[in-house]
């Protein structure tokens, strides 16, 4: 292949990415995130959290995290990113000061262990397949480590995940995995809220709260 023809073909296809990244960025489904979007999907800032539009049932769970994060001006008012590439660059970031301001300063060095680690892609393009692998993930990383102080965190993040997975399942047809992703979203989600730590229970409310996390109209698990 000539250099010409090589250089036309990188061109094409970072075009194509490009429009497929804008569409996908097009489509996020509401204008004012919940706090479940802000911690787990990592694309958007937490300066976007509109109190006033904000659920009242969910308000003190919203303040719990605001002040939690206070001091991660990071988290507060990154630039959501304009490329797949910048995308994953962006979750890998936001999902360790996630852990860090919700945490604690003492698990930094493994949160961005984990978060360098996991297989974040920029888009799960509409399918089960990237939440599940996630989800699988984080069940490797707690089975290599066991009593590790990121557990409730990583327990609410796969729920997510999971929660992401059943919806992409149930948009596809994917009945067999329906049942088996909703008992593992529930084991996930009774797993974090059994840790006590008060932030990550009303997280895992304002999660199970939200009408959908990934796709909207497939119900709940």
């Amino acid at each position: 292949m000539s250099a010409v023809v090589r250089r036309l073909c990188v061109a094409v296809c970072a075009t194509v990415l490009s429009a497929w990244w804008s569409h996908s960025a097009e489509r996020q489904p509401r204008e004012t995130p919940s706090l479940s979007e802000i911690v787990f999907m990592g694309l958007r800032p937490a300066k976007e959290l509109n109190q006033a539009r904000y659920p009242k049932e969910g308000l003190p769970c919203l303040r719990k995290y605001l002040t939690a994060t206070a001091q991660a001006p990071h988290l507060r008012a990154f630039e959501p990113p304009s490329s797949p590439e910048k995308a994953v660059r962006a979750r890998r970031r936001n999902l360790s000061e996630q852990m860090v301001a919700i945490l604690g300063q003492s698990v930094r060095n493994e949160a961005e262990a984990f978060a360098n680690a996991i297989p974040l892609t920029a888009e799960w393009e509409g399918m089960s397949a990237g939440p599940v692998e996630e989800a699988h993930f984080v069940d490797t990383w707690l089975d290599n480590r066991p009593g590790t102080p990121l557990a409730p965190f990583l327990h609410l993040f796969k729920a997510h995940r999971l929660r992401a997975a059943y919806e992409a399942a149930r948009a596809a047809g994917e009945k067999g995995l329906c049942p088996i992703l909703t008992k593992r979203h529930r084991e996930a989600l009774d797993k974090a809220r059994s840790s006590g730590n008060p932030l990550i229970s009303c997280i895992a409310d304002d999660l199970e709260a939200q009408p959908f996390v990934y796709l909207e109209g497939q119900g709940s698990p």
